[in-house]
């Protein structure tokens, strides 16, 4: 039952986190799936393997005790389904953008939205924008990262800024997300204002305008692509990630009011009257 010497020492070292089909078509190969199935049981009742979410394994280094230890959770979360793309604050978190750890790890997917437990805590699968599934593109603004010596795939910066910008919610609120802002060194700017236009959200292109009107001189944003932006902007105020009026601040000539912790300290413990 232990298998074939050594196969699976080989595939735990190049797997720390495995699906159970990796097992099969690797450890398992040349034999019938109930085999390998039974093997995959035997290390996990060895506590050499941990079952640590459907259909995902991690497996547990001889020095550790398995009770207390826990595997990689980026990976395990990347596992769960195979179209999965870590987005939102998770690719914050991946990107060094995130100011606080979450409480859950968010993927985009088109299977089922929901929660889903595992040994390294929540995952929540979101669907793709509306938008980016009718026009076909939600594949794009998508890389590849190295984590432990597997690929992850993840939102890339420029998409997920205005992901997040779309869904704060998903993100950490608007204080996390204008730590954010304010940490991206550089950026595409076409790669940004091609993802916010196939968005279709006037809401959304003032923000992004709003943001990279602040930061031009950083990311060399010229004229044009704030005209771009402001001819679909908003034509009247709008209340943004559900700000008190009273209590705002006025984002520019981009017709948004928005929380102060999303514009930034400079407005922390200011008198909502004194605010431009």
């Amino acid at each position: 039952m232990a298998g074939e010497p050594g196969r699976v020492g080989r595939f735990l070292s190049r797997y720390p986190v495995f699906t159970r089909q990796q097992f099969r078509d690797t450890v398992g190969a040349g034999q019938s799936t109930n085999t390998a199935d039974r093997l995959l049981s035997y290390h996990v009742s060895c506590r050499r393997i941990m079952h640590a979410a459907p259909g995902v394994y991690a497996s547990v280094p001889p020095h550790l005790d398995p009770a207390s230890y826990a595997p990689d959770a980026v990976l395990v979360a990347s596992m769960i389904r195979d179209d999965g793309v870590l987005a939102y604050h998770a690719a914050l978190s991946l990107h060094g953008l995130a100011y606080s750890e979450g409480g859950e790890i968010q993927v985009l997917s088109c299977g089922r939205p929901g929660h889903v437990d595992t040994v390294c805590g929540p995952v929540r699968f979101v669907t793709q924008p509306t938008a980016l599934r009718r026009a076909e593109r939600e594949n794009e603004g998508i890389e590849t990262m190295d984590r432990r010596g597997l690929d992850v795939r993840v939102t890339g910066v420029a998409r997920t800024i205005v992901d997040c910008l779309e869904r704060p919610e998903l993100a950490g609120g608007p204080e996390e997300i204008g730590h954010a802002l304010g940490s991206v060194e550089f950026v595409d700017v076409e790669a940004v204002l091609d993802t916010t236009f196939a968005r279709g959200n006037r809401t959304l292109a003032a923000l992004v305008g709003w943001w990279l009107e602040r930061r031009r001189e950083d990311f060399l944003v010229d004229d044009e692509s704030l005209a771009r932006l402001r001819e679909v902007a908003p034509s009247v105020p709008r209340l943004v990630m559900g700000v008190d009026p009273d209590a705002g601040v006025r984002a520019g000539d981009w017709n948004l009011i928005v929380p102060s912790e999303l514009a930034g300290p400079a407005f922390e413990d200011v008198d909502p009257g004194m605010r431009p």
